[in-house]
């Protein structure tokens, strides 16, 4: 296969006149302190549900419980918008129960996903176009999930960094956090910049809308914000945000001897001592029981990366990577702080292989989405110290391909190209 595939990344789209005006609007507002009480006023402008409509279009995504799917809306996007406008204008607009279907997770345990109506969406989406520029400017530097311009790699890159001088490590996750959230708390929390009665009224709504399982009768959401809206991740920062940013801002803020780092509701606390990291346990798990949410015990360990306690043990998992010392090679008693694709991701690749590629599909489709699958997984692993991973990785990928076309399609095998400019 001598062709090389590039990667496909989806460019920013480009807002209505109308909608950057808004935007901009309501952040100086935020800037000058003012509290927004007008949210939903600029909710039912057209250019903002056009804007939002194209957004959600772009997304894709499998029809809701109303079996509208995003195909119908094309070509239909100002239609849309103004429909959607005249229902929220004159009070006429009220959210659809979600379908939940069920996906598997890491753990082989079953995460529930939320599918709203695709008109659900369009709104959900309008509301974070407009909430978006108010909580950017609230939410803390240490946050990454979910924000524009701020990527996984980037926050694994801090800690890496952080980890040099900070050596030990609590790797803490919160045990279903989507779930979990507590409606009455979060619909406070936003009380705090947002003073729109119709807005907050309208994002209760969303969240206790609740759902319809295959074969089940509807249920009610008692907490928690269903994943799988646009909303519901900007939602998650704003919960997490002062149920436990601020806090841990407020009482380390300005020290350098404890950081935090969260992405949504993953995140890995260092300290300089191990009496510092003891302190911000404590507090954190305070914080964390009265957000009325627990830690993952499972998933929520210290690790000790100081030079003379290197062991086996002297790593951990973050965002698919694995942050551990690795001694310089002209002075082995000296450590640094590498970063590579875990051992997870790295079964996940062929794991991934072997599920997309199927007998069904022609030769080149099977060899062009196997480029795909490697070169995606390059594009993200690239920011690591990893060449002799990348190097195994491509070899264990090319043999797997071979093997796998081989048994399934009974054809000769082109070889199988691995771009070297991204090992």
């Amino acid at each position: 296969m001598g062709s090389r595939t590039k990667i496909k990344t989806k460019k920013p789209m480009s807002l209505s006149l109308e909608t950057i005006r808004i935007r901009h609007q309501v952040r100086e507002w935020t800037q000058s302190g003012r509290k927004h009480w007008d949210i939903h006023r600029n909710l039912w402008n057209p250019f903002v549900l056009f804007d939002a409509t194209r957004l959600v279009i772009k997304n894709a995504g499998s029809a809701g419980l109303d079996g509208e799917s995003i195909q119908s809306l094309k070509g239909k996007e100002w239609e849309v918008a103004q429909s959607l406008s005249e229902e929220l204008r004159q009070k006429k607009f009220s959210p659809h129960p979600v379908k939940r279907v069920f996906i598997p997770k890491r753990d082989k345990s079953l995460r529930p996903l939320g599918i709203p109506s695709v008109r659900d969406r369009i709104v959900q989406r309008a509301l974070v176009l407009l909430l978006e520029p108010i909580y950017e400017q609230k939410f803390l530097d240490f946050s990454y999930g979910f924000r524009p311009k701020r990527r996984a790699v980037d926050c694994v890159a801090k800690v890496a960094e952080s980890v040099y001088r900070h050596r030990h490590v609590l790797e803490a996750d919160i045990e279903k956090f989507f779930d979990k959230v507590n409606h009455q708390k979060l619909l406070k929390f936003m009380g705090r910049e947002v003073v729109d009665s119709r807005t907050l009224k309208l994002i209760g709504e969303y969240l206790r809308v609740g759902f319809i399982e295959p074969g089940k009768p509807w249920q009610r959401a008692q907490e928690g914000t269903p994943q799988g809206g646009p909303l519901s991740p900007l939602l998650a920062n704003i919960y997490l945000h002062y149920a436990l940013d601020e806090r841990f801002n407020e009482v380390f803020g300005k020290s350098e001897r404890v950081k935090i780092f969260r992405y949504a509701d993953d995140f890995v606390v260092v300290a300089a001592s191990k009496t510092d990291l003891d302190f911000a346990e404590r507090l954190l798990r305070v914080w964390i029981k009265e957000a009325d949410l627990n830690l993952k015990e499972s998933k929520t360990r210290r690790i000790d990366m100081t030079n003379r306690a290197r062991s086996h043990e002297s790593k951990f998992d973050f965002l698919g990577f694995k942050i551990h010392l690795r001694s310089y090679e002209d002075n082995p008693n000296r450590f640094w702080i590498a970063r590579q694709p875990s051992e997870r991701s790295r079964r996940e690749l062929k794991l991934r292989i072997r599920e997309k590629v199927q007998p069904y599909l022609s030769l080149k489709a099977a060899t062009l989405l196997l480029q795909q699958i490697w070169l995606g997984w390059c594009e993200y692993f690239r920011y690591s110290n990893a060449n002799r991973v990348f190097y195994r990785e491509a070899d264990s990928v090319r043999k797997l391909a071979w093997r796998y076309l081989k048994e399934n399609l009974g054809a000769p095998i082109i070889p199988f190209h691995i771009e070297g400019s991204l090992c």
